[in-house]
């Protein structure tokens, strides 16, 4: 049983009538969701989509997207999720650079895409209202309406694990986005590896807080196919929403980012201190960045009891560590040891392993391993190796700058490209942010270097705060004297009301927020 698709059909058989995709206008079975994402994959085949077109899903988060998923992969045909938000140029990029021939959406996109409908056949998804799209059909005549579809006989798969699944393109903050070709046996892994370390249940109710445009996100989906649990999907839109969520529908399983965490204990959106809540959360999970103590602590207040599992990936490798409950408080900025079915290294410019406490780029072996980039061989070659040390075998390069102790535990210092040159010292942005997001009023913080050529960099430090006001500067300066060294001291402070994130996954995008607080240093300079 090595792909998801196989999978769905097997579970199908055990939980058959048990809800597995749970929104708050429709919900599905195994068996419906089975059932309708084989529909549309007969319609996307008598469209004549085949094994390996590339089809677009650009729709918001419902049953709808989930069997969209499906189907495309029941067609033989690989999907390209593509966020609604992103904006005209952004989507052409990604219709353009994986040359789709489809793209799937709902009547809240469809004008935008239309634009594209030159370059792919554009599809309405199944349940969208029928008064709008009647509307829509139309002004675009050339729409393909997936809701016409007939009943079907059970698959017969011929996809293997080896086969390219999706391809996913990364936030695009360092330039254009780079499409991530991740493979069925992909997909299945980390299902497998996942549910295997938080030990997912059939009786867990996860929450759906996270896109399906991205793997976090997604992987809630795989392990609900896997494990027979229920995923509900839910968007965040304030915090009372989310805890009513948890509440009344009995949440067991909360996966996170430290964005949502950050909203969660948003005093703009909470006029009160959220108090502790009766709840049945069994774990809390986050990716995507790092988790403060503040985080964690304000996490235990509202659940107490719920164990709490910080987790660092990257979606070229999809998961690479995990730091479990236990080793929180004893190991508070850890990001943990390596995932089952996975070995970690920390190796210097040679190839090298470095000492324990000596930093050096951390580098995956082994299981979720992606195919590369798409189009993009010299790309691949720079983050996709093979060693000496593992002939014929390839290896992720991370990029990420760390350190292990004595124990085998990482620790995450930061991007190997953004170390602050100050002084003569080499400094991380990292420990800077982590300092001043001890601050009570901080809620997010970014530090970076600009150039002065008597020192090499000065230090700018960036944040933003619970209340979306700025903190005094010179307590503020005091408060961070205290904690750093004083060449770590930033000599510039700036309050932003809010940071931008990435399109694709939710992170503070940190180029976007250099480029703004430099246009901002030199307008008060």
């Amino acid at each position: 049983m090595l792909t998801i698709l196989h999978q769905l059909v097997k579970s199908c058989e055990s939980f058959g009538n048990k809800e597995a995709i749970v929104t708050t206008d429709k919900t599905l079975t195994f068996t419906n969701m089975l059932n309708e994402a084989i529909s549309t994959a007969e319609v996307l085949s008598g469209l004549g989509i085949k094994k390996g077109d590339r089809v677009g899903i650009c729709m918001n988060k419902t049953c709808d997207q989930v069997t969209a998923i499906l189907g495309v992969l029941f067609a033989e045909a690989i999907f390209v999720p593509v966020l609604p938000k992103l904006k005209k140029s952004g989507i052409e990029h990604i219709v353009r650079d994986c040359e789709m021939s489809a793209l799937i959406t709902d009547t809240g996109r469809l004008d935008e895409v239309a634009d594209f409908s030159d370059q792919v056949s554009i599809m309405i998804g199944h349940f969208d209202d029928d008064r709008d799209l009647a509307v829509k059909t139309s002004k675009y005549p050339n729409l393909i309406d997936l809701r016409k579809f007939l009943p079907h006989q059970k698959p017969l798969l011929s996809v293997i694990s080896a086969d390219t699944a999706a391809i996913i393109y990364s936030s695009g903050s360092t330039g254009r986005p780079k499409g991530i070709v991740i493979s069925h046996r992909n997909l299945f892994d980390g299902a497998l590896i996942v549910s295997n370390y938080l030990n997912t249940l059939q009786t867990d109710r996860i929450a759906g807080v996270l896109s399906l445009n991205f793997d976090y996100g997604l992987n809630q989906l795989w392990q609900t196919i896997l494990t027979g649990a229920t995923l509900f999907l839910h968007e965040m839109v304030f915090p009372k929403d989310l805890i009513n969520l948890i509440t009344t529908q009995k949440i067991t399983a909360l996966p996170l980012m430290p964005v949502f965490i950050s909203m969660l204990f948003d005093e703009r959106f909470s006029h009160h201190k959220i108090e502790p809540v009766q709840h049945s959360l069994r774990y809390i999970c986050s990716s995507g960045g790092r988790v403060s103590e503040r985080m964690i602590q304000q996490l235990r207040n509202v659940f107490p009891g719920a164990d709490i599992y910080l987790m660092y990936g990257l979606t070229e490798a999809f998961r690479s560590s995990y730091l479990p409950p236990d080793q929180i408080d004893v190991r508070p900025n850890s990001i943990g040891k390596s995932i089952p079915d996975v070995e970690l290294f920390v190796m210097d410019d040679k190839y090298q392993l470095c000492q324990p406490g000596t930093p050096g780029e951390l580098v995956h072996r082994g299981g979720c391993i992606a195919k590369g980039y798409w189009n993009d061989p010299e790309k691949t070659a720079e983050r996709f190796k093979q060693i000496p040390q593992f002939p014929g075998e390839t290896l992720v390069f991370s990029g990420d700058l760390v350190k292990q102790d004595k124990d085998g535990f990482f620790y995450f210092i930061s991007r190997k490209d953004s170390m602050i040159k100050t002084s003569g010292f080499r400094v991380s942005p990292t420990e800077i942010e982590d300092e001043a997001n001890k601050h009570e009023k901080l809620t997010a913080s970014v530090a970076f270097g600009i150039d002065n050529q008597d020192i090499g960099q000065e230090i700018v430090l960036v944040y933003t705060t619970t209340d979306g006001l700025p903190v005094n500067d010179k307590l503020f300066l005091q408060f961070l004297k205290e904690l750093l060294p004083r060449y770590m001291v930033p000599h510039y402070l700036l309050h932003f009301p809010q940071f931008p994130t990435t399109g694709n996954q939710g992170k503070i995008d940190r180029v976007g927020v250099v480029s703004m607080a430099k246009e901002k240093l030199i307008a008060n300079h």
